[in-house]
């Protein structure tokens, strides 16, 4: 594996991570056309440029993640004293994200193996998909719902499209946002919630990598090149997340529909 090849899927993880456009499904059209088929089994690059990608969620949402870690224990707290208080807006989010952090985590464990073989038109099906889903996106209504008054099953429901999005071509960003202007979110909380959601989805990806790894199932790696794909995956991600916020509130989702229907049809002539 070369610089430049990690430099590259790095690049590509970081950005299609979080546009609407499946860093799955990107990554494995990028890994075919570079030529590096034996980088689809490296576990422990896919687990680096994971963890460049929880980097820039991070950087961008530092003040609600601390704000979510700080209830979350102090709820735990109360929980304790006998004094459950789940009232308190970031206490509700804490609840909302493992409330929709299930449906992805089941299948992420019973579907991680059926689905890592997929044939290449199979992702362009699924990017297909997802240009639907980014179309109709900017066409729904939505509603002004916030941490403060959205309900822990509109949190699920989001999570059931994060689920769906276990497929490559299905881009997670892109299915959870539109699940959540459906379900009444502001354009901002959907963006928000939709990106802090990840987080656990990204930890648990990387966790079942992990998991092969240990078990001997992923073969070595160059760590200079690994690092530099997950640092150009933190510095692309972080870009992205920036650029999408600004793309979600001018209501310009619908235009990565085309890119992703043009991806599609790339993968299945492939």
């Amino acid at each position: 594996m070369s610089y430049l090849q990690s430099a590259v899927l790095g690049l590509v993880q970081g950005l299609t991570e979080f546009l609407p456009v499946s860093s799955s499904g990107h990554l494995a059209i990028f890994k075919r056309l570079l030529g590096a088929d034996a980088l689809t089994s490296t576990l422990t690059l896919d687990i680096l440029l994971h963890v460049g990608t929880l980097v820039a969620v991070f950087l961008v949402y530092y003040k609600d993640i601390w704000a979510l870690v700080r209830e979350f224990f102090c709820m735990l707290w109360d929980l304790l004293r006998g004094r459950p208080d789940f009232k308190a807006p970031y206490r509700r989010f804490v609840i909302m994200v493992i409330v929709g952090s299930v449906p992805a985590g089941l299948a992420g464990i019973f579907l991680k193996d059926a689905i890592s073989e997929l044939p290449l038109y199979c992702i362009g099906i699924a990017l297909l998909v997802t240009a639907v889903l980014l179309w109709l996106s900017d066409r729904i209504v939505g509603g002004h719902k916030t941490m403060e008054n959205a309900s822990y099953r509109s949190a699920f429901l989001v999570g059931l499209f994060q689920a769906v999005a276990i497929l490559p071509g299905i881009s997670r960003s892109g299915s959870t946002i539109t699940g959540a202007r459906a379900a009444g979110y502001s354009r901002e909380f959907a963006v928000k919630f939709s990106f802090i959601l990840s987080i656990p989805a990204i930890l648990g990806a990387a966790l079942l990598d992990m998991i092969d790894v240990v078990q001997g199932a992923a073969p070595t790696f160059e760590a200079g090149p690994a690092l530099v794909g997950m640092a150009v995956a933190a510095a692309s991600g972080f870009l992205a997340i920036r650029w999408l916020i600004k793309l979600v509130q001018n209501s310009k989702f619908h235009y990565f529909a085309y890119y992703c229907a043009a991806a599609g049809l790339l993968a299945i002539l492939l």
